[in-house]
């Protein structure tokens, strides 16, 4: 691999037993987060990209591992937020899915592959 890969942050929020996902303006879907700002913690920017995208208020963030891809390195989270799922300018879309569910498509590759490393999240 050449370069340095681009730092994400990813907020995986859960609820009643579903995970949040949202949908980019070319109705892709994936897991809250973004691009980690210079100078930002990766916590710091879970908790900034998720009210950002949903106006969701993070109450408990839990670091869970990190995983790449071939252009970026994820900084995974397990994040309790309060609030209502807003439609932001960030978004095109949202949906709560089953845990155990497939998830739909076109979503990036790399949510299933995070959501099947995540296994029981408790």
């Amino acid at each position: 691999m050449t370069g340095r890969l681009r730092q994400r942050a990813t907020a995986v929020v859960v609820r009643r037993d579903e995970v949040l996902l949202v949908s980019d303006n070319a109705g892709w879907f994936m897991l809250p987060g973004g691009r980690i700002e210079p100078g930002e913690l990766p916590k710091e920017a879970a908790i900034r990209e998720l009210h950002e995208e949903t106006r969701l208020t993070a109450t408990r963030v839990t670091y869970l591992c990190e995983w790449e891809s071939s252009v970026n390195k994820h900084h995974i989270f397990l994040v309790e937020a309060t609030g209502e799922v807003e439609m932001t300018p960030e978004i095109s879309g949202y949906r709560w899915l089953d845990r155990g569910a497939r998830v739909p498509g076109p979503a990036h590759s790399h949510v299933a592959t995070i959501l099947a490393m995540l296994g029981d999240l408790g």
